[in-house]
């Protein structure tokens, strides 16, 4: 995912989930920028190295969003929590997502109700086959190995059960998690974090769920 008018800024501080204090590395000017990401995003550490992107509009309260921040000043993590949707969808309607039991994606409707579930998106294969497909973006790095959640998320756990009970009821549901960063090895749930998740994920797996759970970085 390609970004305009990025700047490049060291990290200070985050005064709550929203904001974040940056120091401009061109200027060294201290700038107050929104984060796009609302969880714990333990990367913003002082003096790491971040992303800005600028935006002149009048109606914002900051000029900068803050997107990246470089890992160990060797690689960048995408912190932006809209971006996942954004990557998915396109790929989505491009086609370029294969879909296990779909050879190709006719119809595409994102942010869809489910039962009481609030899903990413649902849509038609040209199998007449409707799917429901949930999104999750993963920021989480240790030694190569990305890893879910880095909060306890009820949500994730509840449109875990919400997918199933859609695939019980005759649909094909999908879990994509999007890793948000390079030189990746592999994924794991991290148990420690939020044990519910891993657990419910490892009982559909055990049961012999066909929910698909898929990577893509």
């Amino acid at each position: 995912m390609q970004y305009p008018n990025i700047h490049l800024a060291h990290f200070i501080d985050r005064p709550n989930r929203f904001i974040a204090h940056c120091r401009l590395l061109e200027t060294g000017e201290v700038v107050t920028v929104h984060v796009k990401n609302t969880g714990r995003t333990t990367i913003l550490q002082p003096n790491v190295t971040t992303a800005l992107v600028y935006s002149d509009k009048p109606t914002r309260k900051t000029k900068y969003d803050l997107v990246a921040a470089k890992k160990y000043d060797q690689f960048w993590i995408n912190i932006d929590s809209q971006a996942p949707n954004q990557v998915v969808k396109a790929g989505l309607n491009n086609n370029d997502i294969c879909l296990p039991g779909i050879e190709r994606i006719t119809q595409v409707n994102p942010e869809v109700t489910f039962l009481d579930s609030r899903l990413d998106f649902s849509g038609i294969g040209d199998n007449q086959k409707k799917f429901f497909l949930e999104v999750k973006g993963v920021t989480l790095e240790n030694r190569g190995i990305a890893a879910f959640p880095d909060a306890p998320t009820s949500r994730g756990l509840k449109h875990v059960k919400t997918l199933q009970k859609a695939l019980d009821k005759g649909y094909l549901s999908y879990l994509l998690f999007i890793i948000q960063m390079e030189k990746i090895k592999t994924m794991t749930i991290d148990i420690d974090i939020f044990e519910p998740l891993a657990a419910e994920i490892s009982k559909r797996k055990r049961r012999g769920s066909k929910l698909s759970p898929m990577i893509a970085g």
